[in-house]
C-alpha cells in the first residue's frame, strides 16, 4: 500500500496527517510525501520522523497539488495508492478496512472510498458524509461528485496508470474529474464507516470561486458528450450561479444555455432574477445562501 501526501507550506499541521499514517493498524505501507516547493519548515518536519517507510520528494518549483499527487503516483511501489491531504487525518483502521474491501471484492473494483467527518476549529463534528454507492456508478458520478475528497479514496495503481492520473490543468475539482475517469473504466466499492477526519480551515471558504467556474467548465467540456441533458443543465446551472459573482454577461449566456438544455431549473431562475439587482447585491445574497446551507448541514449526514 502506498500513501501519497502532497503538501505546500503546511509545516504547522502536517505532523497530524503523518502521525495518522504511522498509527494505522495496517503497517505494510510506504508514505510518499511530495513537497511542492514549500518555503517553510516542511522538510525539517518530515525528516524529524525516523521511519524508513517515509519518502520525501521535493519539487524544484511550485507545480500545484495535481502535479504533486502525480509525482507520488509515479513513484508508488504499492499495488494500491491511498491519498491523504496534509490538513486531514485518518482513523487507525482506515487502510486495513479499505484493503479488506479490495481483497473481498470483484477484481474489476478499481477504487474504494470511505465515509468522512468534517470537524470545526474546536474539533467538533459538524458534518458527516457516508459512503453508500458502489458498482458501475459512472453515470451517477457524472451527475454528482459524491465520492468526495482524496483523503477518502484509494485506487489501484494499475488503474491510475491507465487513466493517466490527475489533470494538471485543473486548479479545482481535479479529484472529482479523476474519479470520473476511474469510474468509467472500473467498478467502485465503499466502506460505509467514517474513517477520515477533515479539519475545516478558512481556505475552504476563501477559495477562488472563479477558479471553480473554470474547473467546472473544463470538466463539462471533457465529459459533456457522455452526459444526459439534465446532467449537463445541472452543471451549466452551477457554473452560471458562481459566475454571477464575477461576470454577469458570461453568466447569463451560460444560464440561457442551461435553460435551453433543460428548462425546469428554479434555483438558476432565482439566481438570474437576483442578478438583475447588480453584482454587489448578488454577492450579498449568494453569501447568505451559502451560510444558510452550512447551518442546515450541521449535524446532518450526507449520502
Amino acid at each position: 500500500m502506498t500513501v501519497v501526501i502532497p503538501t505546500y507550506n503546511r509545516a504547522s499541521i502536517l505532523v497530524r496527517a503523518i502521525r495518522s499514517v504511522l498509527a494505522q493498524t495496517l503497517q505494510d505501507w510506504e508514505l510518499i510525501l511530495v513537497d511542492d516547493c514549500s518555503t517553510d519548515e516542511t522538510e525539517q518536519v518530515v525528516k524529524s520522523f525516523s521511519d524508513d517507510r517515509i519518502k520525501y520528494i521535493r519539487h524544484d518549483r511550485n507545480r500545484r497539488v495535481s502535479a504533486a499527487r502525480n509525482t507520488g503516483i509515479r513513484c508508488a511501489r504499492g499495488e494500491y495508492v491511498a491519498f491523504l491531504d496534509d490538513d486531514d487525518e485518518w482513523l487507525p483502521e482506515k487502510l486495513q478496512k479499505v484493503l479488506e474491501v479490495f481483497r473481498s471484492s470483484d477484481p474489476e473494483v478499481g477504487l474504494v472510498y470511505t465515509g468522512e467527518m468534517i470537524l470545526d476549529a474546536r474539533g467538533q463534528v459538524v458534518e458527516i458524509s457516508k459512503a453508500t454507492k458502489s458498482g458501475w456508478i459512472y453515470e451517477a458520478v457524472l451527475a454528482s461528485c459524491f465520492i468526495g475528497s482524496p483523503s477518502r479514496v484509494t485506487v489501484k495503481k494499475q488503474v491510475l496508470d491507465r487513466v493517466e492520473g490527475f489533470d494538471e490543468k485543473l486548479l479545482n475539482l481535479e479529484d472529482c474529474e479523476l474519479w470520473l475517469r476511474v469510474a468509467k473504466v472500473s467498478k467502485v466499492a465503499c466502506v460505509p464507516s467514517c474513517l477520515v477526519k477533515r479539519h475545516f480551515i478558512s481556505e475552504w471558504k476563501t477559495a477562488r470561486l472563479l477558479n471553480m467556474c473554470e474547473a467546472w467548465d473544463r470538466i463539462l467540456r471533457k465529459h459533456r458528450s457522455e452526459m444526459k441533458p439534465r446532467i449537463v443543465a445541472g452543471h451549466l446551472s452551477r457554473i452560471a450561479i458562481l459566475l454571477f459573482n464575477y461576470d454577469p454577461c458570461r453568466a447569463r449566456a451560460v444560464a440561457w444555455e442551461g435553460f435551453r438544455t433543460w428548462p425546469i431549473q428554479p434555483l438558476l431562475l432565482g439566481a438570474l432574477a437576483v442578478s438583475t439587482l447588480g453584482v454587489s447585491r448578488y454577492r450579498w445574497v449568494f453569501s447568505k445562501m451559502i451560510k444558510l446551507g452550512d447551518r442546515l448541514s450541521i449535524g446532518r449526514a450526507r449520502l
